[in-house]
């Protein structure tokens, strides 16, 4: 019994450090009420102001797709506080996408989140306001910053 009782201590911290750890974000067009797609966004990475997303079949999107995941990168800028956002799309076959969060319209996001935000794949009309997507998007804006 000695030697059982730090064993379940040490797994009980574990367990305990587990569900501490910040929730990542995560949305399937289906669960939202989309027919017509099914595309999946899994975040995998958070950095301060920066995240890393994992949607399968990227590459292979339709237009309203397109037009949902400009809502999924409005989403997760509210959710974590932020007012804009821009992305780095993935290379042809890739299906990570770098999403930034500047803290300006004007921001030189290459110098400030990354050299990556100097590519020409990032999204053409970065950065863009959380502000001017809610609407399309029928979101509602609350800072959490």
């Amino acid at each position: 019994m000695r030697r059982v009782f730090p064993l379940l201590v040490l797994l009980l911290l574990i367990a305990l450090s587990a569900l501490a750890q910040e929730v990542l974000y995560h949305k399937r067009s289906v669960d939202m009420g989309f027919k017509d797609f099914d595309l999946t966004v899994t975040e995998t990475k958070r950095a301060a102001r920066t995240s890393v997303l994992h949607v399968p079949g990227f590459n292979k999107r339709s237009a309203a797709a397109s037009r949902w995941l400009m809502c999924v990168y409005t989403d997760l800028a509210i959710q974590r506080g932020f007012k804009f956002w821009t992305v780095v799309y993935p290379e042809q076959a890739g299906e990570d996408l770098l999403v930034g969060f500047p803290q300006s319209l004007d921001e030189k996001c290459s110098e400030t989140l990354g050299k990556e935000f100097a590519s020409r794949l990032v999204f053409p009309n970065a950065p863009a306001s959380v502000e001017t997507f809610i609407a399309m998007c029928g979101m509602k804006f609350e800072s959490k910053k």
